[in-house]
């Protein structure tokens, strides 16, 4: 009776003190009451929100990770849960809190029990639905960050207002990260990493991702950095999962030319699928000159590497620079609206580029040659009587080699 008569906040504040094992059923009773009064109709928004103001959801996740095993406890929490997350900015609230781990491991304990499985489904499918809103807030800060080379806690504060940056407010440091900028932007490339990777089907996240990655390579931060928190990685994924995309395929293009500056990261860029997802860009944006010339640049950088430069010469770049260098000059009026970088012009001559394009035809002797070749390379039959084993394959006074 005495739970009835006490406001909502007095009611969580009495929660917050009583959260221990000895008041297990006290709190089990307090879930329910608060749950039927979040649930309401008529005044259903004043008590969420009265919740929410009293720091509630911060009390519930305390309460599945106390008692994550019990059924008695998670029940009423995630019946209550469930009528609060609706309300707005409740959901971004449970994720930034890491919400989504913490009811994720309870149904897992609980995995055989209905009632409690199809509470925390929807509430993990509310949770789903604004947890790309939370990655994009945390790629913006951390864009922010690397782009005005400022603490995370500071780069949140800045508002951009036709063009200039305004300092709204500043937080007070609240960790090492707030005021140790290398570090922070450090663990800025891992948080971006992160968000890309768990909210790969929403195109806004990559978009931000892709575009903080570009900011990471002209600002020249430690390569290391970004290989060791998987950004090549992500960088590709993003291209190949979203080929269509203008938005992508063109920040992507961009972003691999500005990491081939540094030829470390070249080199894992090639080793990482950056060559096809290049090559198909080009090919895919026909009608798109800037996709197009995007493209030529991240090629260009990526030539820098002997390995890159021989993948895309298999998927025929030598022909792509034929029809862009030679074609013109063999056909004056022809237009071409692309640039073709200053690196392929001397790398590759046009006698080159004209062979690749039109090689001579073979003759008949030299196709039987090469077909005897073939045949000679996979090995001859083996003789009926007895073999010299490979150990002696290279030669051995006295042995025949057959």
């Amino acid at each position: 009776m005495g739970m009835r008569l006490k406001g909502t906040k007095g009611l969580v504040d009495q929660m917050q003190l009583k959260c221990n094992e000895d008041e297990k059923y006290w709190m089990a009773d307090a879930c329910e009451e608060l749950g039927k009064r979040c649930k309401g109709m008529a005044f259903g928004h004043m008590h969420r929100t009265a919740c929410i103001k009293a720091s509630g959801l911060e009390l519930f996740l305390e309460i599945i990770s106390l008692w994550e095993k019990d059924e008695i406890m998670i029940r009423p929490a995630f019946r209550t849960l469930l009528h609060i997350v609706p309300e707005e900015g409740a959901c971004e609230h449970l994720l930034e809190m890491g919400g989504r781990d913490v009811i994720d491991r309870a149904m897992n304990n609980h995995i055989e029990d209905p009632q409690i499985k199809g509470d925390g489904t929807k509430i993990m499918y509310a949770l789903l639905g604004k947890g790309a809103i939370v990655a994009m807030k945390d790629v913006t800060r951390v864009s922010k960050s690397i782009e005005y080379s400022v603490p995370l806690s500071v780069a949140e504060t800045i508002q951009i207002d036709n063009g200039k940056k305004k300092q709204k407010r500043f937080n007070q440091v609240e960790d090492e990260l707030d005021h140790d900028l290398e570090r922070g932007q450090k663990a800025g490339i891992l948080r971006v990493v992160t968000s890309m990777k768990k909210f790969s089907h929403d195109t806004s996240v990559q978009v931000g991702g892709i575009e903080t990655m570009m900011l990471l390579a002209r600002k020249g931060l430690n390569p290391r950095d970004i290989v060791q928190a998987g950004g090549i990685e992500v960088l590709v994924s993003a291209m190949t999962s979203y080929p269509k995309s203008y938005q992508i395929q063109w920040r992507g293009c961009a972003t691999i030319t500005d990491f081939c500056e540094n030829l470390a990261i070249c080199s894992e860029l090639g080793k990482r699928g950056a060559v096809a997802v290049v090559m198909n860009a080009y090919e895919r944006f026909s009608d798109q000159k800037d996709v197009r010339q995007q493209a030529l640049w991240a090629m260009a950088g990526l030539s820098k590497i002997d390995h890159c430069k021989e993948r895309m010469e298999e998927l025929q770049l030598k022909i792509l620079l034929y029809k862009l260098i030679l074609i013109p000059i063999k056909s004056p009026g022809t237009l071409i609206d692309v640039v073709v970088p200053l690196r392929f012009h001397q790398i590759y001559t046009h006698e080159e580029l004209d062979l690749a394009a039109n090689p001579p035809k073979k003759s008949l002797y030299d196709l039987k040659a090469e077909k005897k070749a073939a045949l000679d390379k996979k090995g001859k039959s083996k003789p009926a009587f007895g073999t010299v084993d490979d150990f002696f394959v290279g030669g051995e006074a006295g042995l025949v080699d057959w």
